[in-house]
């Protein structure tokens, strides 16, 4: 073999090596794509940081993000006609495990870190002001808007020494500017979510009855709250038990998204009920399994954002990822 002919493949093979060919069960994976999202899942721009956590709510076609873990004060605007992101002015006092939700054209945050802290958010003006403070401190509590009022219901009671879920449930009135107490759920539970079905609110899943991994248990059921009567009842059980998982309603369904079972770890799952007094229904699962995470409704889609990907509070995989899911096209 002449000099010539050895040179060029001595070439050829750094070239495949390069390359990450030359053989072997890792052949080329170095430059394989990704594999496709699920129907239905459309990458958005990132979010501007890794959030989890935190809470978000849309008002109009933008969705503002409030808080995340540590004790953020960060508030971010997402516009969802442009697809870009953009600051916004800081929360009073910086949270974590945060309900938040919209009415009347504002965003109210209502305590985890922050406490009986009651944030609300004017995006005309694009200031936030205090709000009457929560009657009880409530960390990781769910949140509902139902007839034009807020619906804040269980949640931790922040204690390290006397770890427990709360299951009280109280009622602001954003016109009286004022808060009332409601029937308690029958479970006390923490790192619910919530969403409104059929003129009720669904709580779904969380934790009791503690908040540790140590204290705790994924919850699979879920309450009903009817609030003609100021009464709950069982709703259907989830498929299996999640918690810190993120709920929305789009076109008269629910759907819940992500969260960690304990035993189980970190979810992908996406659920849908229909009815009240139907059954949940799996869906294909989300991009990327996640807890802590936020979702908002815009026109006909879901926006799903953030969220811790590793379990329990797996500081340093906080998620800056932002998906569109449109059921309608999956």
């Amino acid at each position: 073999m002449d000099h010539r002919r050895r040179s060029l493949m001595s070439f050829a093979a750094a070239w495949l090596a390069a390359c990450g060919g030359g053989g072997g069960d890792d052949a080329g994976a170095a430059t394989s794509p990704p594999p496709p999202p699920p129907e239905g899942w459309t990458r958005q721009t990132d979010m501007p940081a890794a959030l989890a956590k935190f809470g978000a709510a849309a008002v109009g076609v933008r969705i503002i993000t409030a808080g995340g873990y540590d004790t953020l004060r960060a508030v971010r605007l997402f516009d969802t006609a442009t697809g870009t992101w953009s600051s916004a002015a800081e929360l009073l006092n910086g949270t974590d495990n945060v309900a938040v939700a919209a009415v009347g054209g504002r965003v109210h945050a209502i305590g985890g870190e922050a406490g009986l802290a009651h944030q609300v958010f004017d995006p005309v003006a694009g200031t936030w002001s205090a709000g009457p403070a929560s009657p009880v401190v409530r960390f990781a509590s769910a949140i509902a808007v139902l007839g034009g009022r807020l619906h804040l219901i269980g949640g931790w009671n922040a204690l390290n020494t006397a770890s427990a879920s709360l299951a009280s449930h109280d009622v602001f009135d954003p016109v009286a500017g004022t808060w009332s107490a409601a029937a308690p759920l029958a479970t006390a539970r923490n790192a619910a979510a919530a969403g409104v079905l059929d003129g009720r609110i669904v709580v779904v899943g969380g934790r009791s009855p503690g908040i540790r991994a140590s204290d705790q248990t994924s919850l699979a059921s879920c309450e009903i709250y009817d609030p003609v009567a100021d009464r709950w009842s069982a709703g259907p059980d989830l498929p299996q038990a999640r918690a810190s998982l993120a709920v929305a309603t789009l076109a008269g369904r629910l759907y819940a998204l992500g969260g960690e079972s304990t035993p189980g770890g970190v979810r992908a799952s996406v659920t849908r009920l229909d009815s009240l007094s139907g059954s949940w229904t799996s869906l294909a699962d989300m991009p990327t399994a996640a807890h802590g995470l936020a979702v908002a409704a815009v026109g006909s889609d879901l926006y799903v954002m953030g969220g811790f990907t590793g379990p329990s509070d797996a500081v340093g995989t906080e998620s800056r990822q932002c998906w569109r899911y449109s059921p309608g096209a999956a």
